[in-house]
């Protein structure tokens, strides 16, 4: 009997493990390679345009806004492995016949059950731990839209990467007016080939905001995602597209929402510099000290 139930209690830590795991951050993503040098001689000279879209404003913390929505999401993921893993349990059995199979069918619903409650228990406990309150989290937002607000940030970014291309002497570039230049699968790329613009560079700046973070105060990075495409201005085919990522180091909410926020206005500037930095360097092959 004693045997059973340090069974059960370890089996209910391996199920509280399991949801932890299930509600930790993960994944990974594919980076295409940079260009090949034989694609970077066709270039010939480069049109840098941005996109006409507005860019996302966000705060996306590590598991939910808010401790109900936290404890929902949690009590549902929880829910689902625990009753996985119980029912991996009756399995360990191995197969059954005859009358044995209608005992093991019972067990295997009664572990599942149990196994869920245990889950959904342990989920919705750390779901609600790890949610930023709801409050917390409106407050980064509105700080999020306010500092981004007014600084065009598609046209701010272009022109960052044309400064930083200026340094390459094999390349032409040529900064685009947006207007002049919106690029659709509608488009007349006769037109700039016309102007002796053989390559287009699309910059589309799709969010940024903060991200991570779990709890009170949470400790958060911010972070801009730009969709770069390479255009072939003779057919107006796609030889290439990346999307980059800037993501500055984490700090405590508080210390990013300060009065004055001289981190965030540091960390924004700091953005804007990195990130065509590293977009040029990826694109054309020119590292930046």
């Amino acid at each position: 009997m004693r045997t059973r139930f340090l069974a059960v209690i370890s089996d209910s830590i391996v199920i509280l493990m399991f949801v932890a795991l299930l509600l930790g951050p993960w994944g990974c993503a594919h980076v295409p390679k940079p260009p090949y040098e034989e694609m970077r001689a066709q270039f010939g000279t480069i049109g840098i345009v941005s996109a006409s879209s507005s860019p996302k404003n966000q705060f996306h913390p590590e598991f939910a806004k808010g401790r109900l929505s936290g404890a929902s999401k949690g009590a549902g993921v929880g829910t689902g492995a625990g009753a996985l893993y119980g029912l991996s349990l009756v399995t360990r059995g191995g197969s059954c016949s005859g009358q044995g199979c209608g005992v093991v069918v019972i067990i295997a619903a009664a572990s599942a059950a149990i196994g869920g409650v245990v889950g959904g228990v342990a989920g919705g406990i750390t779901g609600a731990a790890n949610a930023v309150p709801k409050e917390e989290a409106r407050r980064i937002e509105a700080t999020v839209k306010n500092a981004f607000d007014g600084i065009g940030i598609q046209e701010t970014v272009a022109a960052s990467v044309f400064k930083n291309s200026s340094e390459l002497p094999d390349y032409t570039f040529i900064l685009l007016h947006q207007d002049d230049s919106i690029i659709s699968p509608e488009y007349d790329f006769s037109l700039l080939r016309e102007k002796g613009i053989h390559t287009i560079l699309e910059l589309n700046v799709k969010g940024g905001g903060f991200k991570e973070g779990k709890g009170k105060n949470p400790l958060i990075a911010l972070f801009m995602k730009v969709h770069t495409r390479l255009i072939r201005t003779a057919d107006g085919k796609e030889i290439y597209s990346r999307e980059f990522e800037y993501k500055s180091s984490t700090h405590s909410s508080n210390d990013w929402l300060d009065a004055d926020a001289p981190l965030l206005r540091n960390e924004i500037d700091n953005c804007f510099k990195e990130l065509p930095s590293q977009i040029v360097e990826e694109l054309f092959g020119k590292k930046f000290s």
